[in-house]
């Protein structure tokens, strides 16, 4: 619980801190956006409509008549739905048992893993967008202190609503970002015999439910006026697990953390 506290408090601070910045670059003239004052300040004497591709000489100059959003310049593309998905390598922090039967405190240590994702969401502005993502993080166990087994797995399945923060530069062709998301998870583990002389034995697949959060950065870049790609790190880390065997057999660890390096895609409607 207090780590979905800690990321729900980062999202809000950071979609805070997206909007001062914003309305802070815009109030000294850093672009020209009429939707954001009342009434509509003069721009620029080269400003053009984006609205329009004149054919050179004949270029159309701000009419400060104009309705506000249709043809003042405001560019309809900053906003509305889109789509991104992103995959690449996965590295688990180490974590330690929490319930083998008894209390536990044995280390185990994860081999490199996969991650990927999926979200779709609604950029409000070309600053601020929100998601819904799902998603898969997944991780072969290299051992456990004290512990022998055949094969053992662990996984999570993230349902996280994110809120992203993007800054376009040379008019939208690269685009860095920064983000966070909170919500849950669905935590898998997948073993066959997994024993210690001390215990009995367990085999089989067991999920249960997890808070889970995450911050994420990096930088897509345009290939047309609808689709980005681009790469990224992603934090992810989620609550203590336990799951039970039969018999009522309590086996459980400590919340795992991971880093992702991704490949992203980003595709706009």
């Amino acid at each position: 619980m207090t780590r979905s506290l800690v990321f729900l408090t980062a999202a809000s601070c950071l979609v805070m801190a997206t909007a001062k910045a914003d309305y802070y670059y815009n109030s000294q003239g850093g672009y020209y956006r009429p939707d954001y004052a009342v009434p509509p300040p003069l721009p620029p004497p080269s400003y053009t409509s984006v609205r329009t591709a004149p054919p050179p000489g004949m270029e159309t100059t701000y009419n400060a008549g104009a309705t506000p959003g249709v043809d003042d310049g405001f560019d309809p593309g900053a906003t509305g739905p889109y789509f991104r998905g992103e995959i690449g390598p996965s590295l688990f922090s180490d974590t330690r048992l929490t319930h083998f039967g008894v209390p536990a405190n044995d280390k185990t240590v994860f081999k490199p893993g996969l991650a990927l994702d999926a979200a779709g969401g609604y950029y409000f502005n070309q600053n601020i967008s929100a998601d819904f993502e799902v998603g898969f993080i997944g991780a072969e166990v290299d051992h456990i202190n004290f512990f022998t087994f055949d094969e053992a797995r662990y996984m999570d399945i993230p349902l996280l609503v994110n809120v992203m923060a993007s800054m376009p530069l040379r008019d939208g062709h690269i685009v860095p970002y920064v983000g966070a998301g909170v919500g849950g998870a669905v935590a898998i583990f997948d073993t066959e015999n997994l024993t210690t002389p001390a215990n009995p034995t367990i085999s089989g697949t067991k999920a249960t439910g997890v808070v889970a959060g995450q911050i994420f950065l990096g930088a897509r870049f345009q290939l047309n006026s609808r689709m980005w790609i681009g790469a990224g790190y992603k934090y992810f880390t989620t609550g203590d697990p336990t799951w039970t065997y039969p018999g009522n057999f309590k086996f459980g660890m400590k919340g795992v953390d991971t880093h992702s390096f991704q490949f992203t895609f980003l595709w706009k409607f």
